[in-house]
């Protein structure tokens, strides 16, 4: 009898955690969905444009009017709801969240919220959406994208599932973060696919995904697989599903660490002129 029982738990556990997983996974799907419908609504009130990357990027966030906020910040009147970036596979605590380079620890309720949306789960597009140039005031401006320009808001990725830094051997830690970097910047005849900001011509761009070095946190540009290999993906358009972290990729070559081409412009769902 005994021997039975351990036979069907052998059998049995696999299964169910197999399952947990695959809830956990739609939990996140979910709340991904809910993110993007909160971007369409601060499009429709806020000129076309998508959310800024972040505001000043002063780090200053004490609750003032001119206070820094990220994206995830500005889009809360639309989603009350700070719990929802976060991945439900990513075993940080709030409080290590938190726990960031500025307001550590915080003073009060609008520096945690500050602190809680630079580590969410939702990984944004921002190169795209929102690009931050260099040379602005300030040597820093951020410049969002109107919602007009992306050709085919189907195809174009709004946010991934995301982390926020790696330890020595590999293993994520401290959360998420609010933006990773693309796998890919120029076309295959050379041209730059990142947005044209008129005088601003530099960007703050870190130079692809590093595939090269297998524990770098670049390997994949702050993207992460939580659903065992599996990464959430929400689109432009509102819809979200789960992707390899090599389907992300179609379209561009990632061998060249530091910018390879991107070779076929239609499939590469990235930049805004797919």
């Amino acid at each position: 009898m005994i021997a039975i029982i351990a036979i069907l738990a052998a059998i049995l556990f696999p299964v169910f955690a197999q399952a947990r997983e695959q809830a956990r996974k739609t939990v996140c799907l979910s709340n991904f969905k809910q993110q993007a419908l909160a971007i369409t609504m601060y499009i429709q009130d806020y000129d076309e444009v998508f959310p800024l990357t972040q505001r000043t990027g002063s780090y200053m966030a004490n609750g003032g009017p001119n206070d820094d906020a990220f994206w995830s910040n500005l889009i809360q009147p639309y989603i009350k709801n700070y719990q929802v970036f976060d991945c439900p596979d990513d075993p940080v605590s709030d409080e290590l969240r938190e726990t960031v380079e500025v307001n550590n620890p915080p003073t009060n309720q609008y520096q945690r919220d500050f602190n809680l949306a630079e580590k969410d789960d939702f990984g944004y597009n921002w190169q795209y959406l929102c690009p931050i140039v260099v040379g602005g005031p300030n040597g820093y401006l951020p410049v969002p994208s109107a919602d007009a320009s992306v050709n085919t808001p189907s195809n174009m990725i709004l946010g991934v599932d995301c982390l926020w830094n790696r330890t020595p051997s590999g293993a994520p830690y401290g959360g998420g973060n609010n933006a990773v970097d693309l796998p890919c910047r120029y076309y295959a005849d050379g041209t730059d696919s990142f947005p044209v900001q008129g005088q601003y011509p530099s960007y703050y761009w870190y130079g692809a995904w590093n595939p090269t070095t297998p524990l770098a946190w670049a390997v994949f540009g702050g993207v992460w697989p939580w659903h065992n290999g599996m990464v959430n993906v929400a689109f432009v358009d509102g819809h979200a599903k789960a992707f390899t972290v090599t389907g992300l990729t179609v379209g561009c070559n990632v061998k060249d660490a530091w910018g390879g081409p991107i070779m076929d412009k239609s499939a590469y769902m990235w930049s805004l002129g797919n």
